[in-house]
C-alpha cells in the first residue's frame, strides 16, 4: 500500500468509464481473473464481459481468495461451475475464467461522491435464453423480500431476501 506525506502529490489519472449497463440481470461471462494487492488485500480482480452489451468496458469485482462456505468467492465459484463445492476441494482462477454466467447489476449510492452508480453486485449460475425472442432474460430488480421487507441480498436463485432471511440462507 502507498502512502504519501504532505509534500508529496498525487497525480490525476483518468477513472474507468462508467458501468452503462441498466440495472437489472445480465448474461455475462469471466474474461479475465487477476490475483492482485489492494486497499483490502490480497483480491481476485474479475473483468466481466457483458454478452448484451459487448460495447461496455468490462467492469471489475473483487473476492477475497478465501472460499469458505458463506464467502463471495465460493457463492461466485459455485454459480460459475453450476454445482457446489466439496469441502477440501481446491479451485484456481483458470478453471472460472472463461465461464459463462449471469450478474445482478444494482444502481449504488456512492459513499463519497453522493452519486448514482450502476455495479455489478452480484455472480449467479447461467440462465437459459428465452426461446421466443432468443435473446438473454433480463428482469428488473425485485425491491422486497417475500416477507415485505427491504431487500439486504439475492439469493444464488436470485430471488429477493431482507436481513433475516439472508442470515438464514446463509446457515443452510
Amino acid at each position: 500500500m502507498t502512502t504519501t506525506t504532505q509534500d508529496e502529490g498525487l497525480e490525476v489519472h483518468e477513472s474507468k468509464k462508467p458501468l452503462k449497463v441498466p440495472p437489472g440481470y445480465h448474461n455475462a461471462h469471466v474474461l479475465t481473473i487477476e490475483d492482485i494487492v489492494g486497499k483490502y488485500g490480497a483480491q481476485w480482480q474479475f473483468t466481466i464481459g457483458f454478452d448484451e452489451f459487448p460495447e461496455q468496458d468490462p467492469p471489475y469485482i473483487w473476492a477475497e481468495p478465501k472460499v469458505g462456505t458463506k464467502g463471495k468467492l465460493y457463492r461466485w465459484a459455485t454459480a460459475l461451475l453450476g454445482r457446489p463445492l466439496a469441502i477440501g476441494e481446491k479451485i484456481t482462477r483458470t478453471q472460472l475464467t472463461g465461464l459463462p454466467c449471469r450478474v445482478l447489476v444494482e444502481e449504488t449510492l456512492g459513499a463519497t461522491s453522493g452519486e448514482y452508480f450502476n455495479r455489478i453486485t452480484q455472480i449467479l449460475p447461467v440462465k437459459e435464453a428465452t426461446a421466443a425472442k432468443g435473446t438473454p432474460e433480463t428482469k428488473p430488480l425485485p425491491d422486497k423480500c417475500f416477507c415485505g421487507k427491504p431487500v439486504h441480498s439475492y439469493s444464488s436463485t436470485g430471488a429477493p431476501l431482507c436481513e433475516k432471511h439472508t442470515a438464514e440462507a446463509m446457515q443452510e
